[in-house]
Parts: C-alpha cells; sequence; structure tokens
C-alpha cells in the first residue's frame, strides 16, 4: 500500500511528457478551453486554468494540476503556455499542444496588439495610470489565491512543506532570484521524491 501511494505521488509528473493517450478533450475542446482561460486570465491565468481544468470540466485532478504545473514551471516561457502545449500533448499529441497553444495564444496576441498600441497613444493620461493600478491589485489577489489553492494537495505532506517553505523564506523574505533557489531547492527535493519511491 505504501509503495503504491508514493509511485502516485510522482505519476502525474512521469506521465506530464509521456507519449501522447486518448482523453476526454478533444481538439477542439482544448482549443476553446484554453481560449476561455486566455480571456479570462486577467492578472494571470493559472487560477483559472485551474477553475477550467480541475473543477469545471474535471480534466485533471488537484495534484495533477499541481504536479505538471511545477514541471512547467523548470522551462522557459510563460507558464500557462508551456502548460497548454503540455496538456495538449498528453491529449493527442503534437496536433493537440498545436491547438491548446493556438487557444491559449491567438486572441490574446491580437488584443495585446490593440491595447499596447492605445497605451502608446494615451499611456500618460492619469485615469490610464489609476486603472492600471487598481488592476495590479487585483492581479496580487489572483496570485494568493492560487498559492492556496495549489497549495492544498501538499497540506498532508512534511516535505511538501519543508520545500515549499524554503522556497517562500528565499524568494518572498530574502528575495534571492528565483533561479537560485531552484537551483538550490530542486536537486534535493528530486533526490527526496526518487529516494522514496525506491
Amino acid at each position: 500500500m505504501t509503495e503504491q501511494v508514493v509511485a502516485s505521488d510522482n505519476a502525474p509528473a512521469r506521465e506530464a511528457l509521456a507519449a501522447p493517450r486518448a482523453g476526454s478533450a478533444g481538439l477542439f475542446d482544448l482549443f476553446v478551453a484554453f481560449l476561455q482561460i486566455s480571456l479570462s486570465g486577467f492578472g494571470g491565468a493559472i487560477n483559472w486554468a485551474h477553475r477550467a481544468l480541475v473543477e469545471k470540466r474535471r480534466w485533471m485532478s488537484d495534484e495533477d494540476f499541481t504536479e505538471t504545473l511545477g514541471l512547467c514551471q523548470f522551462l522557459p516561457g510563460p507558464n500557462i503556455v508551456n502548460f497548454a502545449m503540455c496538456l495538449g500533448q498528453r491529449q493527442h499529441g503534437l496536433t493537440g499542444a498545436l491547438a491548446a497553444l493556438a487557444g491559449v495564444m491567438a486572441v490574446p496576441l491580437a488584443i495585446f496588439i490593440v491595447l499596447g498600441a492605445f497605451y502608446t497613444q494615451f499611456g500618460s493620461m492619469a485615469l490610464i495610470h489609476g486603472v492600471l493600478s487598481g488592476i495590479s491589485a487585483a492581479a496580487a489577489g489572483f496570485m494568493i489565491t492560487v498559492g492556496i489553492r495549489l497549495a492544498r494537495p501538499h497540506r498532508g505532506r512534511a516535505l511538501s512543506l519543508l520545500f515549499g517553505s524554503a522556497a517562500f523564506l528565499g524568494m518572498g523574505l530574502l528575495r534571492f532570484p528565483l533561479v537560485d533557489v531552484m537551483l538550490a531547492l530542486a536537486p534535493a527535493s528530486i533526490a527526496i521524491a526518487w529516494a522514496r519511491q525506491r
């Protein structure tokens, strides 16, 4: 029983880049899901991705979502883009990854270009600065929500709490660079997980 639990702790991370496998999401479903996530994701799309993929569509469990996101954070580029391609690849291979990528990038890219042109023209206005300040406050609230949701699957695991607290201490309080903190903590956490699995 213990071996099964330990193996399940690492299963989502191993599956994240595994060979394509059939899933409950079709190509069009992937496109629409990530399109909705990207259009809703003001202040950060990960919170909306959790709501859409875990709570609404139930394509992933809480633990699977957290493990996959953790893997995507090691990759270069925006987390939500990495996440979309990873889930799409798991569901339908390369075509699934491209469908999810198109959903997460197409319309938001067009909106970004329009807003960029608008900001270039009117960015010096006090009203615009006030709007941006309000958006940044809302974004901070969204990120706190994301942190709480991602921590829930690990609340009963002492090692997860230990490494999570160390990461918070290093980046949040001591203000060490993200890369330095990850290089310090990732090898130890991987080694411990590998030892527990064996």
